[in-house]
């Protein structure tokens, strides 16, 4: 999968992108479980906020790895990144669910895709390196 916007294929810039991406997800991510906080519901209410409290635990480690691996294409930074991508796609759902229910709902969805595309980005410069 060739990555476009980075230069060279770089690691270091996939890194910065997933690390922004993820420090981006997080403030808006806490921002919705807050929001979660603030209604009545159901279960999805319930399970938009534990989503987006996993989320932001999950970015948090992410960037932590990142930022101690730098360079590193070993399993515990492809790891990281495959359940940061995983994260972002859970609370992407669970905040659709909640627009279809609450359509005023302002939902973290959009920040959740771009960690997801990040992280997928990263994977395939990490995997490409490694091979």
């Amino acid at each position: 999968m060739p990555v476009k916007d980075w230069p060279e294929d770089s690691i270091e810039a996939g890194i910065t992108q997933c690390v922004a991406a993820c420090d981006a997800l997080v403030k808006v991510s806490e921002d919705c479980a807050d929001a979660c906080l603030a209604i009545e519901g159901d279960g999805e209410v319930t399970a938009c906020f534990l989503a987006d409290l996993d989320c932001v635990e999950i970015c948090i480690t992410t960037t932590r790895v990142l930022s101690w691996h730098t360079r590193n294409n070993g399993p515990t930074a492809i790891s990281i990144l495959e359940t940061c991508r995983e994260a972002s796609q859970v609370s992407a759902a669970a905040c659709e669910r909640m627009k279809a229910i609450h359509p005023s709902w302002q939902t973290c969805s959009m920040a959740c895709r771009r960690v997801g595309d990040s992280c997928t980005r990263l994977l395939a410069v990490l995997r490409h390196s490694a091979g």
